[in-house]
């Protein structure tokens, strides 16, 4: 793999702790992603409900890396009230354009995975070229290393694709 950035939003600490795992892993650069306002503990936490369900963004503080100077993007949210959480949102809608290619990561305590990855893909405007999810009970009782592992397989797998695929069509359209 290429130069890799993972990018994550982590309110409770869950999706930090997937995110840098990965991150390690990947020698990859990372990126939290912090919102002005903060969603802690009291009114941050019916903020952040609120944001989601309405499918609201919040105004994210300065990043550190550039997207487009990465050939991944991995992408890391906590699910709240069945969404994307609104700095992650936030960070897609203002980064999209940049990224040439996506993988997405969520952490959860309840439901609502299959549609937080579809509706990252569709903000993103492409699709992932992997998806991880992971419950927040995995998580605590350290039963999630076997699935990251899986997750960073099927990213070098399918980058090592697309890549023969992107050289193939170079190749027949001369």
């Amino acid at each position: 793999m290429k130069k890799i950035l993972v990018a994550y939003y982590s309110r409770s600490g869950f999706t930090s702790a997937v995110a840098r795992e990965i991150a390690r892993i990947c020698h990859a650069d990372l990126e939290p992603i912090k919102d002005i306002r903060g969603h802690g503990q009291g009114g941050g936490y019916m903020r952040s409900a609120l944001e989601a369900a309405l499918h609201l963004s919040t105004t994210n503080r300065r990043v550190q890396h550039q997207p487009d100077s990465y050939d991944l993007v991995i992408i890391g949210t906590p699910i709240w009230c069945w969404n994307i959480a609104s700095p992650v949102r936030a960070y897609i809608n203002s980064h999209r354009a940049l990224f040439k290619h996506v993988a997405f990561f969520c952490t959860y305590g309840g439901l609502g995975q299959g549609k937080v990855l579809q509706d990252l893909e569709a903000l993103a405007d492409q699709p992932a070229v992997a998806t991880l999810e992971l419950t927040d009970q995995e998580i605590n009782e350290n039963k999630h290393h076997e699935k990251i592992a899986r997750f960073i397989e099927n990213l070098d797998r399918n980058v090592q694709e697309q890549k023969s695929a992107s050289v193939h069509s170079i190749l027949t359209s001369k």
